[in-house]
């Protein structure tokens, strides 16, 4: 059948590159899923009998975002299918069977074979695991159908240069392995409004990589290198009218760690406190001897869930049973999530600290560096340096998370012909 198909410059040169292993590397937006799925479509169609694999990190996107991306297709293409929602399965009438994966778990990734497969934001993963879903989609894509197998890439460059994608596709960049950048604004069916929006979303440098798809440098620095005591620094303190507070805890044996934040008249949270107690018990009494008759809200390590002070009950339960709002979600934020969060506070200096009440805080946004991997360093003594950049990380992550912009309105189309 031949087929018309409206693509983006980026999109078109993915979508028909004959080489083994193509990449789209490319902005929020840009439209690199479309991009996969077509390019799968476009192989299957091309070589009748094939099938294909398409990969996502979690089930849930592959629900929200690659099934009905694909359905859309095949029904503007006319094409006749059978859709297996239990296990994750089109068949394609006349073609082959299009089978859905996630790779959160990579060891899952067995019993099929298939002769062309595309992987989504693989770069959101660490290089050791990224390295490990490579490995497991490379032993699925063998089966035999007459061309050669392909792996298609699309995803954000979010591990910056410290990543699997950065070194496979440029450092090493072996044969068929070819790189294609794909801007925010290379995709024309964006609303208006959606680049500034991630201006306002991100810290500068985290703005630039996922508007215009580079690799950056996110770990030559400190892991808030957008810190500044001068001018962050507040000279605010607690005052006896400050009734509603929001305090932090991080759980630690030997040292939980606790931030005191109040919001201004203009609704700027300054960070007036710091305090240490010994375990939660302590940090409860701590709170009725201090802020007795306040409105407290506590925003705890989610792992206070697991239950580490009381064989009855969890670190968290004991906060509620006090009496006390708690404001968490079943697990903590990705380290990333939370990271890039407080960057973006503090690029935009939309927080202020008090640096002479809260000495530790400070010298933690000050020293806190990257290990080898990439990672923020950890600490084995407690109360330590993650432990304070932790605590006031909860806090942020709970009240000022990192929201991407919506999908594009537009639509890429595909119309047969």
């Amino acid at each position: 059948m031949e087929v018309e198909i409206q693509l983006t410059a980026p999109q078109e040169e993915f979508v028909f590159s004959e080489e083994s292993r193509p990449a789209i590397i490319g902005g929020l937006g840009s439209g690199k899923s479309r991009a996969g799925t077509m390019r799968l479509l476009y192989l299957m169609m091309a070589t009748p009998g094939c099938n294909g694999a398409y990969y996502m990190p979690t089930y849930d996107l592959i629900n929200l975002r690659a099934i009905p991306g694909v359905e859309e297709d095949l029904v503007s293409l006319g094409l006749k299918y059978t859709l297996n929602q239990s296990k994750y399965t089109i068949t394609i009438q006349g073609l082959g069977m299009m089978i859905f994966r996630s790779y959160d778990n990579p060891n899952r990734i067995i019993a099929y074979e298939v002769g062309h497969s595309v992987c989504d934001e693989l770069d959101t993963l660490p290089i050791e695991k990224a390295e490990h879903v490579w490995r497991k989609l490379n032993e699925r894509n063998r089966q035999k159908i007459g061309v050669i197998n392909t792996i298609g890439l699309v995803t954000t460059p979010d591990q910056g240069k410290s990543g699997f994608v950065y070194k496979k596709w440029y450092e090493d960049r072996a044969e068929g392995y070819v790189l294609i950048k794909a801007p925010t604004y290379s995709n024309p069916f964006l609303p208006d409004s959606y680049i500034d929006d991630i201006r306002k979303n991100y810290d500068e440098k985290l703005a630039s990589m996922f508007i215009e798809g580079d690799f950056v440098v996110l770990s030559e620095n400190k892991v808030y290198h957008y810190f500044d005591r001068d001018e962050l620094h507040t000279d605010r303190e607690l005052e006896d009218d400050d009734i509603e507070i929001h305090i932090s805890i991080d759980f630690n044996v030997g040292g939980c760690c606790s931030t005191v934040t109040i919001y201004d008249e203009f609704d700027e949270p300054k960070t007036v406190e710091e305090f240490v107690t010994n375990d939660t018990h302590d940090f409860v009494e701590y709170l009725e001897e201090n802020y007795h008759g306040r409105e407290i809200v506590v925003y705890p390590d989610a792992t206070g869930k697991a239950g580490s002070t009381n064989a009855k009950k969890s670190d968290i339960a004991i906060i509620k049973g006090a009496g006390y709002r708690v404001s968490v979600k079943l697990a903590n934020p990705r380290i990333k999530d939370r990271v890039n969060a407080v960057n973006k506070l503090l690029s935009h200096k939309e927080i202020k600290i008090n640096t002479r009440k809260c000495r530790r805080l400070t010298n933690a946004l000050e020293t806190q560096g990257y290990n080898k991997n990439g990672e923020p360093e950890k600490f084995t003594k407690h109360p330590a340096i993650d432990d304070w950049n932790d605590s006031w990380g909860y806090f942020i992550a709970r009240r000022h998370p990192i929201v991407r912009p919506g999908n594009a309105n537009g639509k890429v189309k595909i119309k047969g012909v």
